[in-house]
């Protein structure tokens, strides 16, 4: 039979393919949620409510100071060599973030111990205005992690509330308690907190001192400059300007103690020297004195003189290597030393700036871990890295002393040999010259070595009594404005987050959900073209519609009628139209019986034939007996004529009922009564409509296939999976089913369909057009 349309003109609907389409569709469909998006909305700004309220700003402290070169201005006057400033710099900056010192400021400050009073939204610290102090007298072992919840009675009395117990004790007494003894002590701000209580937090000052360490920084404020930045972030600003400050003054300290520590050490070495010298040239003194009173002595001839010169010329240098080395074997001495008992090596005289950059390393860290040990176990973690270090620098120091060791012991041969060659000269002369020159010259060296040691004594006692800092302070700690979050920025986030929250549930819904939900995706996943929609409404009645009703249902059945004249052709009679499914209840038997009475409608006469025996609906649908049907036919029992019956709706229309259930209906549907029956239809009746059973469950539907000239697949919405669709494409690629066309049927009340629903309500609807904000009510 040839067609009057084409089929692929149902190929390509208007707004297929149109993303800004299915993009609005899904839009409107979150819009029928709106009462989910509101309370979301409401939650989520009440929440940023509640964040603005109990969030504690922070203030940013900052303090500038340049780091004293001294030291490093000294070593480059007196070697050729200098010292790059910015390492030393950063050496020091490293000192100021260093946890020993962070560890003392906490301990100095109590900062372990934290005030607190509870407010609407959260606890304020009072830090600046505590009514008490806390005082741990003898501590146990202190963890951490203790509150002490206490309300001022009186300048007298206070309640410690301890669980559901109360107990009044007296400021000033020594309590106890299973981490050490303790006592609260009155402040001058006491009055303010009568009858409020307070909470006091004692802390691990470990986890503290970490605790400031990763808010705290220091850096240098320039490539080419010395003056060091120093940043800390705090919720109360006044204890961040304490902190800052009472750190520049530990760092002072510790490098004033680490300076006398190496000077008293040289003061030491140069006055144990000077004494023995003193001895010693008071003596070789004596002996010029005394011979030159006994030979009657007054000059020596200028040779003798000439040779004297040299002698303490090379005499002076053999000293100042012969110190040189006593200093090294000091420093040798004091890394061998276990634990290194013995006092700070001194570096007076020594000429190699990178011996003694190493030398002050060893004592700053030895310095650190004897502060650690004076609170901390030894065998505690915290002295590997240590530990590590102090043996890196005195496995670097061996390999420098070794170096200037030989080249020393090298010179000082050198120097011998020289001297050698001048003895050998002096020998030359008379006897009694010759003896002058040896006790004259041993004079001379006694001479020059207490010149050499007195003024490097005068020079450790100059720097010993200067005690300069080591840094000046640039600016003193102070803090800006606070940095609390923006209530604007805030609210936006919680508007955004109330939208998003709802959203990503409903499309993680839709991603999850394997139903048909909407008319793309139907249209994106089948071949076969779609010809209608139907709706599905309420207060109709379920299983048909009748013909001359105007609800939005029978007008999409008299739509699909229209297609369906399209499609078959105006002209001639017999037109055989089937309707399948691909599984039960999805609509198809409500769909040949509406379709049937519209055809009827319209003039037609129509017959419906219920082939599915397994289940038949139509008899029960027209309120018809079934004793007698189809099967009856087909068995042989019943002629054609005495199968039909009318519908009782619309004298048109005509039903033949399944009849009995046969054992065999698959069989029965092959037998060549079924294409007399069917021949002898099609000239007796315009429209004939054929309801089988699902395809995908029993094969009679592809029987009864090779009679239709039109095969409509009916799926349903919210109800038919995605997956079934494959199964069309298959039925469609293998050309099982001709001119083969889907029905959407039971499209909800929501934006689900490729029409606007708002307006075919109030097309259809006797009232008056109602808003969009009430359809969305009702929906």
């Amino acid at each position: 039979m040839k067609n009057n349309i084409n089929h692929a003109d149902y190929l390509q609907d208007p707004l297929s393919g149109d993303n800004n389409s299915s993009t609005r569709t899904r839009l409107l469909n979150y819009l029928k949620y709106w009462p989910l998006f509101l309370l979301s909305i409401l939650i989520c700004m009440g929440l940023g409510y509640l964040y603005l309220k109990s969030v504690i700003p922070y203030y940013t402290v900052k303090a500038k100071i340049i780091i004293n070169d001294e030291r490093n201005s000294q070593k480059v006057e007196k070697s050729s060599e200098s010292v790059d400033n910015s390492k030393r710099v950063n050496d020091e900056i490293e000192i100021l973030t260093s946890r020993t010192l962070m560890s003392k400021v906490v301990n100095d400050l109590n900062l372990w111990i934290q005030y607190t009073t509870p407010e609407k939204f959260y606890h304020k610290d009072i830090h600046t205005s505590t009514p008490v102090i806390f005082t741990l007298l003898k501590p146990a072992k202190l963890q951490g992690g203790h509150q002490l919840e206490v309300k001022i009675v009186d300048e007298n009395t206070f309640i410690l509330i301890q669980s559901a117990a109360q107990s009044t004790f007296s400021f000033n007494s020594t309590l106890k308690n299973k981490w050490g003894s303790w006592k609260l002590t009155p402040t001058p701000d006491f009055k303010k907190y009568i009858g409020q209580t307070i909470y006091i937090n004692i802390n691990n000052p470990e986890n503290v001192t970490d605790g400031y360490l990763s808010q705290f920084m220091a850096y240098l404020a320039g490539s080419e400059t010395s003056v060091a930045e120093l940043v800390i972030t705090e919720t109360v600003p006044e204890r961040g300007k304490d902190v800052l400050n009472n750190l520049i003054r530990a760092y002072n300290i510790a490098s004033i103690d680490y300076k006398n520590k190496v000077n008293l050490s040289t003061l030491n070495f140069l006055d144990d020297r000077l004494e023995s010298i003193t001895e010693e040239l008071n003596l070789v003194e004596k002996r010029v004195e005394s011979y030159k009173s006994s030979r009657g002595i007054t000059d020596l001839s200028s040779e003798s003189q000439f040779y004297l010169d040299n002698v303490k010329n090379n005499d002076s240098r053999l000293n100042e290597v012969n110190v040189q080395l006593q200093v090294i074997d000091g420093i040798q001495q004091y890394i061998n030393s276990a634990g290194n008992t013995v006092n700070a090596p001194a570096t007076a005289g020594l000429a190699d700036p990178s011996l003694i950059s190493l030398v002050d390393q060893l004592i700053k860290l030895e310095l650190q871990k004897d502060k650690l040990l004076a609170n901390t176990p030894e065998k505690n973690p915290v002295f590997d890295p240590l530990n590590q270090q102090i043996t890196s620098t005195k496995n670097a120091i061996y390999g420098t002393i070794t170096g200037i060791k030989r080249s020393l012991l090298t010179t000082r041969k050198q120097l011998q040999k020289y001297n050698s060659g001048f003895e050998s000269s002096i020998k030359k002369l008379p006897g009694q010259e010759r003896e002058y020159i040896n006790i004259k010259r041993q004079q001379s060296i006694k001479e020059e070595l207490y010149i050499y040691l007195l003024q490097k004594r005068e020079e450790a006692g100059l720097i010993n009594s200067a005690k300069l800092m080591e840094s000046r302070i640039v600016d003193e700690a102070h803090y800006g404005y606070s940095q609390s979050p923006s209530s604007s920025i805030t609210y936006a986030l919680a508007f955004i987050l109330g939208i998003m929250f709802p959203a990503g549930i409903l499309f993680a819904k839709d991603a999850l959900n394997n139903k048909i939900n909407n008319f793309q995706d139907i249209q994106n996943a089948v071949l076969v073209p779609i010809l209608g929609e139907l709706s599905y409404q309420k207060n109709v009645p379920k299983e048909f519609i009748f013909g001359g009703s105007r609800n939005m249902i029978a007008e999409q059945f008299r739509i699909l009628r229209t297609k369906l004249h399209h499609i078959n052709g105006k002209a001639g009679n017999g037109k055989v139209i089937m309707v399948t499914s691909g599984i039960p209840g999805e609509g198809k038997s409500m769909v040949a019986c509406n379709l049937g009475a519209v055809m009827a409608t319209a003039g037609r006469k129509t017959i419906i034939l219920d082939m599915d025996f397994r289940k038949s609906k139509i008899a029960k649908t027209f309120n018809l007996p079934n004793e007698i049907g189809l099967s009856n036919y087909l068995n042989g029992s019943n002629l054609k004529e005495h199968i039909i019956q009318p519908s009782k709706i619309n004298p048109h229309l005509f039903i033949i009922s399944s009849g009995p259930e046969p054992d065999n209906p698959s069989e029965l549907l092959e037998k060549n009564s079924l294409k007399e029956l069917m021949m002898w239809l099609r000239i007796n009746f315009d429209e004939i409509i054929i309801d089988t059973p699902p395809i995908q469950l029993v094969t009679d539907a592809m029987i009864v296939s090779v009679f239709s000239d039109v095969n409509l697949y009916v799926v349903r919405d919210c109800f038919t999976n995605k997956s079934d669709l494959n199964y069309i494409n298959q039925l469609f690629n293998e050309h099982h089913l001709k001119n083969m066309y889907v029905i959407y049927n039971g499209v909800l009340s929501k934006t689900t369909s490729k029409y606007d629903n708002k307006y075919a309500y109030q097309y259809f609807s006797d009232d008056k057009p109602k808003s969009l904000l009430s359809i969305m009510k009702k929906n």
